[in-house]
């Protein structure tokens, strides 16, 4: 009875350490984002700050992210898109260790009337993605 019970402890322990680590590098790597007329430098900004639905023509756009578990030095892709034609691609490096903020910027005179779609990739598979209407 002993041994069965160490057993058992033994399977149920392998089977949640297996559970575990199935979720490893599973893991969305942003916790907030904002893309806005104006950038935000500091995770507090972006989680107070209010998503526009819109943003304006001839204006700059920034989307300001902030990443968690990511070690310094990782690279994140943005990637805009003018009414589904891609703009522009921008890869940024975290500059902190495991959180941190990264400010992507869409100069002014790529800002122009139509549907502005900003997403942010890592190694092909999409963190995040927000459409909003260029005025």
């Amino acid at each position: 009875m002993k041994v069965f019970k160490n057993f058992s402890a033994f399977l149920l322990i392998a089977a949640l350490l297996m559970m575990l680590m199935t979720g490893c590098g599973q893991q969305n790597t942003v916790e907030s984002f904002v893309v806005s007329n104006s950038p935000f430098e500091e995770k507090a900004d972006i989680e107070d700050a209010t998503q526009p639905e819109k943003v304006f023509e001839n204006e700059p756009v920034y989307a300001s992210v902030y990443f968690i578990e990511s070690p310094k030095g990782m690279e994140y892709t943005a990637n805009w898109y003018l009414d589904g034609t891609e703009i522009k691609t921008d890869v940024q490096e975290t500059t902190t260790d495991m959180a941190g903020v990264i400010v992507y910027s869409l100069e002014a005179d790529q800002v122009a009337v139509g549907t502005l779609k900003f997403e942010i990739t890592y190694n092909d598979d999409i963190l995040c993605s927000l459409e909003l209407i260029v005025e």
